[in-house]
């Protein structure tokens, strides 16, 4: 069978075998369980006219057979694409210990037994369905990533010609005064985030104890022998408790890892009871985040889902704090995220600031009708609403932000907790730091170029519309945000140098230029702000992250160039070298 085709009728056995009783058995058994035996042949050209010609559902194979190649011939039967149920008599050596191996289908001992036949016949029939149907599914989903990578490249190339072209019109005209209005709507954004965030969260109701949902953890990791010892004990250690008991599963996830990370976790799970690992060999490893975090899905107890890097740290309260923000209607959280090495270098340090800026516009979607986003480390999601928003998608370069957008458009609620955090290591060379983001970015604009139609279209609230679309266009705004900066900056020296002039115009009325520049500073202000720094500290702080945020410039050129070159959706994992924690 070619072709997935649901078995209508009696299904068709045949045989390969030259052992004249167990074929006789074998026809009662079938004919006894309402099947058709189709024939039987033990020579290799005629047991290929004859599959030819019968087409059959399921193909007994005696290993006992004479003058045939097996492995040889276990191969050509490939082509047929028929399941095939091994019959092993008493002979038993390396090339039928290498076809169970291969074989998915199973096995049979001599002498047949009537039960075990038709049991094994039916289940051998059953899962050639099953996975005739899982192929046709990847085959679909392949199909359609394909559609959806031309769509990007398209929409990508657009917007690239599109933003050249603006500033390329500004600087030829020396006018930019059209930025100046295309830019106001996510300056009054911004400065809107800020003054929502001011309002004081809504509060959480806490579990009772004997309510207290069982959680998952998954800890995907692949080459982290740095950092991945330092996680799980990390995680291991929560005070998460219920009956005296703990309340969570630990599953770390291998995918494939080529160093010494197998090692280590095995040695962890001879010590720590609450882990379970999973093994991720090739050809399925190396696929993509989203595919790991489906495979944990699969073999979770729990009722929330919560995943952490390779790298994460917490306090040993952040479990119990973090699950109370859904109890309730509320379907995901994202926790508040800060870097164990900010005081590394400046690259660090402005990773933790903006990260901070970050949470603080959470808390203003928060305050905003729930609309929270996830993040790749620190979410937390009940199992029933990845379940319905179709899991996590493996094909997805940013399988958090995708799976968010997905529960926000089922009219799903996602909250933000800064009471907690989990303490991550930040990038600490830019070369690593620009892959990292080119990929997040990237990951952003899928979801723009692909999900924009279905947010438009959405039953949801236009509150909820626009925060979604304001998200997820964050780097091309970015651009143009920035684009703006520096025009004001040449203007401004110019203005001083050359005593009133201009070098490119911008005459928009002085209230839409004003908040344009100032829109900028009290989102970060209030953010740096809620660890208390001193004045001299908080100055530093806000002049530094100004100067680091026009690195989103080149990432948005980076980020076009990668998503019109590339031939195909790769996740790129960040390196996690291990350090100061």
């Amino acid at each position: 069978m070619t072709e997935l085709e649901l078995i209508s009728g009696k299904p068709k056995i045949f045989a390969i075998s030259s052992d004249e009783e167990s074929l006789s058995l074998l026809k009662e058994f079938v004919e006894d369980y309402d099947y058709e035996f189709a024939g039987s042949a033990f020579e290799k050209k005629d047991i290929f006219d004859k599959l030819d010609k019968i087409s059959p559902n399921l193909i007994f194979l005696d290993t006992d057979i004479k003058n045939i190649e097996l492995e040889e011939l276990a191969g050509d039967l490939e082509i047929f694409n028929i399941p095939v149920l091994l019959v092993i008599g008493e002979l038993f050596d390396e090339t039928i210990d290498k076809l169970l191996t291969n074989n998915p289908y199973g096995f049979l001992l001599k002498p047949l037994e009537d039960g075990e036949v038709q049991r094994s016949m039916a289940v051998a029939i059953k899962k050639h369905e099953q996975n005739l149907i899982n192929v046709k599914t990847a085959q679909a989903k392949i199909k359609e990533k394909s559609t959806e990578l031309v769509i990007e490249k398209s929409d990508s190339s657009f917007l690239l010609i599109l933003c050249i072209a603006l500033i390329l019109t500004a600087i030829l005209s020396r006018n930019a005064t059209w930025l100046q209005w295309v830019i106001l709507i996510p300056s009054l954004t911004m400065l809107l985030n800020s003054i929502i965030s001011l309002k004081k969260m809504k509060p959480v109701t806490p579990f009772k104890e004997e309510d207290l949902p069982f959680i998952s953890i998954f800890i995907p990791a692949h080459n982290e022998e740095n950092t991945i010892e330092a996680t799980v004990r990390s995680v291991c250690q929560s005070e998460y408790m219920k009956n005296g008991e703990p309340n969570y599963e630990v599953i770390v996830i291998n995918d494939g890892s080529t160093d010494s990370t197998g090692e280590i976790l095995s040695n962890l799970k001879n010590e720590l009871p609450q882990i379970k690992i999973v093994t991720r060999h090739p050809p399925r490893s190396g696929k993509g985040k989203g595919f790991v975090l489906n495979d944990a899905l699969t073999l979770s107890r729990g009722e929330v889902i919560g995943v952490f890097d390779a790298d994460t740290q917490i306090k040993t309260d952040f479990l119990m704090t973090i699950v109370q923000y859904l109890n309730g209607d509320i379907d995901g959280v994202q926790s508040r995220v800060k870097m164990f090495n900010r005081d590394e270098n400046y690259l660090a340090r402005m990773q933790h600031l903006e990260f901070a800026s970050f949470g603080n516009t959470l808390i203003a979607k928060d305050n905003m009708a729930s609309t929270g986003f996830l993040g790749g480390n620190g979410q937390f999601v009940k199992k029933e609403a990845i379940i319905n928003s179709g899991r996590w998608d493996g094909f997805a370069v940013t399988e958090d932000l995708n799976l968010a957008i997905k529960i926000i458009l089922q009219g799903g609620k996602i909250r933000y907790c800064g009471e907690c955090a989990v303490y991550q290591e930040a990038v600490e060379d830019w070369r690593a730091f620009f892959r990292q983001r080119v990929r997040w970015a990237i990951g952003n604009f899928e979801t723009l170029f692909i999900y924009f139609h279905q947010i438009i279209r959405g039953n949801i609230p236009i509150l909820k519309k626009f925060n979604i679309l304001e998200h997820i266009s964050f780097y091309s705004f970015n651009l143009l945000i920035f684009f703006g900066f520096i025009v004001t900056i040449i203007n401004g020296i110019s203005w001083f140098m050359f005593h009133g002039t201009t070098i490119i115009r911008m005459e928009a009325p002085f209230l839409v230029g004003f908040l344009s520049i100032i829109a900028f500073f009290p989102g970060i202000i209030i953010a740096l702000s809620r660890d208390k720094p001193s004045i001299q500290e908080l100055v530093k702080d806000i002049v530094k992250y100004y100067i680091y945020c026009f690195h989103l410039i080149p990432l948005f050129f980076l980020t076009m160039q990668s998503m019109i070159s590339r031939k195909e959706r790769r996740w790129s994992k960040t390196v996690h070298k291990g350090g100061k924690k």
